[in-house]
């Protein structure tokens, strides 16, 4: 049985050539199951778990159950990290392997301000993550497009930041 576990912090990598300032990053942990419990079912139930719950999460949305959640932290970093540099946000989200985990990154850079692409940015944790401190990155891909890398123990995955 999974248990809530907790990170230890995040680091925040900035390898764009613009500072970034005010952080803000919410952490959700969804109703959805990430997988199941049952080892003579594995990764067939799995699949299916993922194929027929289309429920859609919003991590933008402060009421639970118009989110599709039921643990919603947000956390925000009050320093200006240069290019090139790397910040630390003290902070200990929790998550349940058991779910799925979504996640919006906001922040300034140069002065404008950004956010991840879509409200539903899912990268799962599992119980090798906790007490680690992932890392965002972000940094340019495609010759403007910010992206923002998580990275987990457990592996990692992007998304592409939008100027809103």
């Amino acid at each position: 049985m999974a248990r809530a576990s907790k990170l230890s912090g995040i680091n925040i990598s900035n390898d764009l050539d613009e500072e970034i300032s005010e952080i803000q990053i919410t952490s959700v942990i969804s109703n959805k199951y990430a997988g199941v419990e049952s080892p003579g079912l594995g990764w067939l139930a799995t699949g299916w778990n993922y194929a027929t719950d289309l429920r859609y999460v919003d991590t933008t949305v402060s009421d639970e159950s118009l989110g599709n959640w039921f643990s919603r932290e947000i956390f925000t970093g009050t320093q200006m990290i240069k290019a090139g540099e790397r910040g630390h946000i003290e902070c200990q989200p929790w998550f349940n392997e058991k779910y799925r985990h979504y996640w919006m990154f906001k922040c300034n850079i140069g002065g404008k301000r950004f956010k991840i692409n879509k409200n539903n940015a899912q990268c799962n944790l599992w119980d090798v993550d906790a007490s680690s401190a992932p890392s965002f990155v972000l940094h340019i891909v495609e010759g403007s497009t910010v992206r923002l890398t998580m990275v987990m123990k457990s592996g990692s995955d992007y998304f592409t930041m939008e100027e809103y």
